[in-house]
């Protein structure tokens, strides 16, 4: 039993060197005899023997007691969990370079406490702080285009989350999920992870996951099933709220925004081309990703209806890449390869060429950037 309670706090062997001493024939030789002879002298001396050990086994309780605070270095905690709330509220102005540098040295600070003792309650604050990073790694990881990295970081956020309540965190690994097979082209697991997910989202993301399974829905076609979770989006957005850590909040921007890449999935160009532009003048011109999806379903609109407009199209595309340096992402990218796919049939055209030579830089600047 001695060894156990040495191991189980991590004792090092000193408990048991400690209580050894305590027994040794030399701690003894000036101590009087107890009364009483044979066997009840012998349960006396074992009573005393008792109280030293649990009196070094108390003395280590107090040692790890310390240790345990030191370690879970609640102020630090605090000043963590401070961190992340900024980070929430800052992701959408901040190049990714500096969100990943930040973020990286959080993450591994909290991957250190928790192979330290933790109290339970310090130790349910990290693992919601490890939770939380790891989601912000792996969207960081995702806006860069690295999808299999993303997809790693997801499953160990997965394992984060499992072990705390945190709504939040387990709807936004959801959408993440979906956002990633979206763009690997798995529309069906798209639109089934964010439609499992929805039935239990807190409000603040239900409204995304609905236009995340619309989107997956609207890609394979489906018009009536993408109607019905467009129609669960707008009933489930509301006003706009603080960013919380996760996700980042559903705006009417983002209303219009996702109702105008999916009439674009189903061909839709007049619906897609006024959903667009109300998105434009919704979406907070810090918000970038957003307003430079709301562009570009605008230029795939343009280029889509019945007299095609190249010059609309074109120059919606380059208002998609006036970006701050560090905010250009893979889904942007994308997305502009999908209007220049679409302008193919124009491709001697100089501003046609000129808006090619753009693709070929962003791709360019977002390996870098990675």
């Amino acid at each position: 039993m001695l060894k156990a309670f040495d191991q189980e706090l991590a004792a090092g062997g000193a408990l048991v060197a400690l209580v050894r001493a305590a027994r040794s024939p030399g701690r003894h030789e000036n101590v009087a005899p107890l009364p009483g002879q044979g066997a009840a002298g012998d349960d006396a001396e074992e009573v005393a023997t008792d109280r030293r050990q649990f009196a070094v086994l108390s003395a280590l309780a107090i040692d790890t007691v310390r240790r345990m605070d030191t370690f879970g270095a609640s102020v630090t905690l605090g000043e963590l969990e401070d961190d992340v709330t900024d980070l929430a509220l800052r992701y959408e102005t901040t190049p990714h370079t500096q969100l990943f540098s930040s973020v990286s040295r959080a993450w591994q600070q909290i991957e250190t406490m928790l192979e330290q003792r933790l109290s339970v309650t310090d130790g349910l604050r990290t693992t919601r702080l490890g939770g939380q990073l790891t989601y912000y790694l792996g969207r960081l990881a995702f806006a860069g285009g690295h999808y299999r990295d993303a997809r790693r970081f997801c499953d160990l956020a997965d394992r984060y989350a499992g072990q705390v309540s945190d709504d939040v965190l387990a709807g936004s690994l959801a959408g993440l999920r979906s956002s990633i097979a979206y763009y690997t082209h798995r529309w069906d697991e798209a639109a089934i992870v964010a439609g499992q997910a929805r039935q239990e989202a807190p409000s603040y993301l239900a409204a995304r996951l609905a236009a995340y399974q619309a989107c997956g829905l609207a890609r394979q076609g489906l018009h009536r099933e993408t109607a019905d979770a467009l129609a669960s989006m707008r009933a489930a957005a509301g006003s706009s709220v603080s960013p919380r850590p996760g996700s980042s909040p559903f705006t009417a921007g983002s209303v219009e925004m996702f109702s105008a890449v999916c009439a674009i999935e189903l061909g839709e160009g007049l619906a897609a081309q006024r959903h667009a532009r109300e998105a434009i003048d919704l979406i907070a011109p810090d918000c970038h990703e957003e307003r430079a999806h709301a562009y570009l379903c605008l230029a795939s609109a343009q280029v889509s209806q019945a007299r095609p407009d190249l010059a609309g199209a074109v120059a919606a595309s380059w208002a998609a890449l006036d970006l701050p340096n560090g905010h250009l992402t893979s889904t942007i990218v994308s997305a502009l390869g999908h209007v220049c796919r679409d302008l193919r049939p124009w491709a001697s055209d100089p501003d046609v060429q000129a808006l090619g030579s753009l693709l070929d830089a962003s791709r360019a600047l977002t390996r870098s950037q990675s």
